[in-house]
């Protein structure tokens, strides 16, 4: 039995997620030698409310009295004191178990095999609202940062990687030592994720486009490029048969459990490379359940009609794509 089986013996898993997200977000552990560890996170005063939501969520799992104010003289900032609300637990076993998983040399560390098992939406949420950053220029999204240069190169490159296997996503690590998603349709899935989770007060991380409803699409007859590869004996009924792996539309939106199965099926990063270099382009009508679909994921990630056509080739035959035009059998 494993620190991390007795943990999620005492605590849910779904709140164990929690906790995931919050460690690698703001929140630590209070380690004084020779005394038990102790939970703790703060925020600024302006975040105050997520705190208190944060404290809430947690309060019944572990002993967290309520949050309480501090002011702190600080040089640096132009009215020269910083005020926060901050949280610390009393001691208890969980916190006991969560130092051996986090802190094993006293020192925070990734724990992998936690990740795959934990981080989840929710948390990924609790992540991004602790520690994450939406950057805009004019109002216009330009990346989603992830603040994790307190941790070593190689742990980011695992979280790089759970991010990849858990949520499709392609972060890349920046010269910061910081996590970064810089591709739109990307930043656009991310944000459709975390969306049910964002916290009111947290709304200058949140971005417009996350519901977009489909109108009736006027015209049925558009070209769709595929990479030449892909043979078709009848474009428009073989197309058509690929759309039928689009994912459903309830009351004009998008599920998210759907979409992320529609999502997870290849490399992203292949699809989003299709264009009409080394493709054939068809010339077909496309029936009209089908294009309000595409128009909605079009609008929500900013894919083409062919890119949105090529996942679905993708979900129906279950292959891999390479950019250089091999298939892999999943």
């Amino acid at each position: 039995m494993t620190p991390i089986d007795d943990l999620l013996k005492i605590i849910p898993s779904k709140i164990v997620s929690l906790f995931t997200g919050k460690l690698l977000g703001d929140a630590n552990l209070n380690l004084q030698k020779g005394k038990r560890p102790r939970f703790y996170f703060s925020h600024s005063i302006n975040d105050k409310e997520w705190t208190f939501y944060c404290y809430e969520r947690l309060k019944s799992f572990l002993p967290l009295p309520s949050p309480k104010f501090s002011r702190i003289s600080d040089a640096r900032v132009l009215q020269g004191y910083t005020e926060k609300y901050y949280v610390q637990s009393k001691t208890c076993v969980a916190n006991d178990l969560l130092k051996e998983i986090w802190y094993p040399n006293n020192k925070k560390t990734i724990p992998i095999s936690l990740l795959e098992k934990t981080l989840n939406t929710e948390a990924l949420a609790w992540w991004y609202q602790d520690d994450g950053h939406l950057k805009k220029k004019e109002n216009t999204v330009q990346k989603i940062i992830l603040s994790t240069d307190s941790f070593s190169k190689g742990e980011n490159l695992h979280l790089i990687n759970i991010l990849r296997n858990n949520f499709q996503l392609e972060f890349s690590l920046d010269g910061q030592n910081r996590l970064v998603l810089y591709n739109m349709p990307q930043i656009r899935y991310f944000l459709f994720l975390v969306d049910p989770h964002i916290h009111p007060c947290m709304s200058r991380k949140k971005s417009s486009i996350v519901h977009p409803v489909s109108p009736q699409p006027l015209y049925k007859r558009t070209t769709i490029y595929l990479p030449t590869s892909i043979v078709l004996n009848h474009p428009t009924k073989d197309i058509n048969s690929f759309l039928e792996y689009l994912p459903n539309i309830e009351k004009n939106f998008l599920t998210r459990h759907d979409l992320a199965l529609f999502y997870k099926t290849s490399d992203f990063k292949s699809v989003i490379a299709i264009n009409k270099a080394n493709t054939l382009g068809y010339q077909i009508r496309i029936n009209q359940s089908a294009l309000q679909k595409m128009y909605f994921i079009q609008n929500l990630l900013g894919l083409t009609n062919s890119q949105i056509t090529f996942l679905c080739y993708l979900n129906q035959t279950k292959k891999n794509y390479s950019v250089y035009g091999k298939y892999k059998d999943n």
